[in-house]
């Protein structure tokens, strides 16, 4: 879908981060010659996030040579510089004396676009509005990827996405001097989203912790309440397995114990406020011939295989597996009034060769 571009400005603001700790700021060591040059300056933001004066405050030289990490240079002795786009650069100063010494100076800039743009999205009936929001400087052109092989070429576009599924939205910026930045936002049909696993979940992927291992492969997954009927593997153990990168896991594979109402579940660290949310798991492989369910709860313990879906005013969501996939699955639910969920996996394997590793999980909330 290509539109043509509308005429519409958009300010936005400087908000740079100038990476000036001491780890990133070098000064070239002094020494007791007296005619040696000091080499020294300071980071001045202009108008907008791509241009920089960079303020020589050195001293005892004859001449400047500045390294912008772009490869441009100048020699001016205060110059200002332009950006073509965002990213880390490494701004160098060599100032030399007259008789030939030399001192060097070297200050990281990071033109992060996460600090300075933002996307806006925002259900209109069964579309999508998005916007970018920002301040000084102007924004003269906008390119739109949604994340499903659509784009627009307008500021504030309108999309429709199918319900479920979530996507990673991309917007490219020009401004008036030709800079450009790109960000990104995840989107759902009910607008964009929030990350917020880190504030509610423990242990969740890549790249899972085992609280418990025996052998070289099997343990039993950290910070998630693992049954009985989960640990049918050699030692006890069950629900983490090495192999696919410490993945989470069930597994009945051979003549291997059946798992009956297997739980892998965790409760939420504090209580969610009320709001919509997404959770997503990402799986590296699963094969299902009976049943494995995701669960949302209000309750602190999920309801058993066979009572999934049943009628069950503490259940806010599921999502039931079958076959091979796909490897990229969601469960959104709803809470009505803040209140602390649990979140996980109830199965039954009683047919041979069945079982999940997944990656990862996430939680998102729909954004105000």
């Amino acid at each position: 879908m290509k539109k043509a571009v509308r005429p519409l400005m958009v300010l936005f603001c400087a908000c740079v981060l100038l990476a000036c700790s001491n780890s990133n700021s070098v000064i070239e060591e002094q020494t007791e010659n007296p005619d040696r040059p000091f080499a020294d300056y300071e980071v001045v933001p202009g108008d907008d996030p791509f241009t920089f004066t960079f303020k020589n405050k050195s001293t005892k030289f004859k001449s400047l040579e500045w390294r912008f990490g772009d490869d441009s240079l100048s020699v001016e002795d205060s110059p200002s510089h332009v950006y073509a786009k965002n990213g880390k650069y490494e701004v160098s100063l060599k100032a030399t004396a007259p008789d030939g010494s030399t001192a060097k100076k070297l200050i990281v800039v990071d033109i992060d676009p996460t600090k300075f743009l933002k996307i806006t999205a925002k259900a209109e009936g069964d579309h999508v509005k998005f916007g970018v929001e920002a301040t000084s400087g102007t924004i003269v052109s906008a390119k739109w990827d949604f994340g499903d092989d659509d784009d627009s070429d307008e500021l504030s576009p309108s999309h429709k996405y199918p319900a479920g599924d979530l996507f990673t939205t991309k917007v490219t910026v020009t401004t008036n001097k030709g800079s450009v930045a790109e960000t990104n936002m995840l989107v759902s049909s009910d607008g964009g989203l929030i990350d917020v696993t880190n504030d509610f979940l423990l242990n969740t992927g890549p790249k899972f912790r085992a609280s418990e291992r025996f052998g070289s492969r099997w343990g039993v997954v950290a910070d998630w309440r693992v049954n009985a009927a989960v640990r049918q593997r050699d030692g006890g153990m069950g629900g983490w397995d090495e192999w696919e990168g410490n993945s989470m896991s069930m597994e009945s594979w051979g003549g291997e114990p059946d798992i009956i109402n297997g739980k892998i579940q965790q409760t939420t660290l504090e209580a969610l406020p009320a709001g919509q949310y997404f959770y997503q798991m990402i799986f590296h492989d699963f094969q299902v011939k009976n049943l494995l369910y995701n669960v949302i709860s209000k309750a602190d313990e999920l309801p058993d295989v066979d009572k999934v879906e049943q009628t069950n005013p503490d259940v806010l969501g599921w999502t039931k597996f079958s076959g091979n996939g796909p490897l990229k699955q969601t469960t959104p639910f709803n809470l009505n009034e803040q209140h602390k969920v649990t979140i996980g996996f109830v199965s039954t394997f009683t047919d041979s060769d069945q079982n999940f590793k997944l990656t990862q999980v996430r939680l998102y909330q729909l954004a105000k």
